[in-house]
């Protein structure tokens, strides 16, 4: 059981940039020491409690250190918030950006097309990434799992107990793992939602896509199956842990996206074999040499796969939370 210094710096720092983190609790343990020392109460543990009131409550501290209070996710998931969204509109954007460009080139459209339609997917992008990640954290810091929530750092600051304040937690999912996972999945959904299709033709017009139209009638259940995995992922990169709730939504949204796809699959209606710019695997007789039931089957093993590895390993990562 750690002290209730201990759990004060802690509830402090937590929701202050890293950068400042380190001196600020050197700072505030030394003040603490401090004020018990002068305290000519006999009982430490009640000078020290007394000493944490007297610094005031957590939240509003955090706040006199940044010189400001920060609202619009709430003091202690903003660091966390705004460095996520750095980091994806950094990446996510930039990588929808540069396939459009792609698919651009292999169709041979005119360069300022090409740079319209990649201008425009990156900001359509950047402005999903901010919903989405907005919404995770925000559901993040209102939902008290397993009953771990910082319940004393709530709405009302006049009243409350240091004993309240929990045990300092290492995060279970570092934050390269966590943000990865995210990048993936905003990526994707990104995709799904794209006002650009990815798939079929267009007026009879093949210009090689990859997936046919039955599989682009379906793209919004992949989007919201994709969508829930994403909300799930944030709230793990905001909390440092999987929880069985967020397994289960996980596992829910994977399936969602799942699903379809292996039906699609199973029925020869997922790719647009006769739109893929497949000429580098055909024979001189201009013959397509892919073996469809093989790269279908190979399709269906691998996002099963991925399925069936994405629910262990959550549910194994929840089991481990305490």
């Amino acid at each position: 059981m750690t002290s209730l210094t201990d759990r004060y710096v802690h509830a402090v720092t937590a929701q202050l940039p890293e950068a400042q983190r380190e001196d600020i609790a050197l700072e505030l343990r030394g003040t603490i020491e401090d004020t018990v020392a002068a305290n000519p109460e006999p009982d430490q543990a009640e000078a020290e409690r007394q000493a944490l009131r007297d610094l005031g409550h957590p939240t509003a501290l955090a706040d006199s250190y940044r010189g400001t209070g920060q609202h619009l996710i709430g003091p202690r998931f903003f660091p966390a918030w705004l460095r996520t969204l750095k980091t994806l509109l950094a990446w996510v954007p930039a990588l929808v950006a540069v396939l459009m460009v792609a698919l651009g080139l292999l169709d041979e459209d005119p360069p300022g097309n090409i740079v319209g339609t990649a201008v425009t997917t990156a900001l359509f992008a950047a402005l999903q990434i901010a919903f989405w990640v907005t919404l995770g954290f925000a559901i993040a810091e209102r939902t008290d799992a397993g009953g771990e929530a910082m319940d004393a750092l709530g709405v009302d600051q006049g009243d409350w107990d240091p004993a309240d304040l929990p045990e300092p937690q290492k995060r279970q999912v570092t934050w390269g793992d966590a943000i990865w996972s995210v990048i993936l999945n905003a990526f994707l959904l990104t995709l799904l939602v794209l006002p650009v299709r990815l798939g079929g033709s267009i007026d009879g017009f093949a210009w090689g896509q990859i997936f046919t139209d039955t599989a682009y009638s379906l793209r919004w259940v992949l989007a919201a199956g994709m969508a829930a995995s994403l909300l799930a992922s944030v709230y793990v990169l905001a909390r440092g842990h999987w929880t069985r709730l967020t397994a289960i939504v996980n596992l829910v949204g994977m399936l969602v996206f799942t699903a379809p796809i292996v039906w699609l699959a199973a029925r020869n209606e997922l790719y647009a074999w006769e739109t893929l710019p497949l000429e580098w695997v055909r024979d001189s007789a201009g013959n397509l040499e892919v073996n469809e039931p093989v790269t279908l089957g190979a399709t269906i093993v691998v996002v099963v796969g991925i399925l069936l590895w994405e629910a262990f390993d959550t549910f194994r990562k929840a089991a481990r939370t305490p």
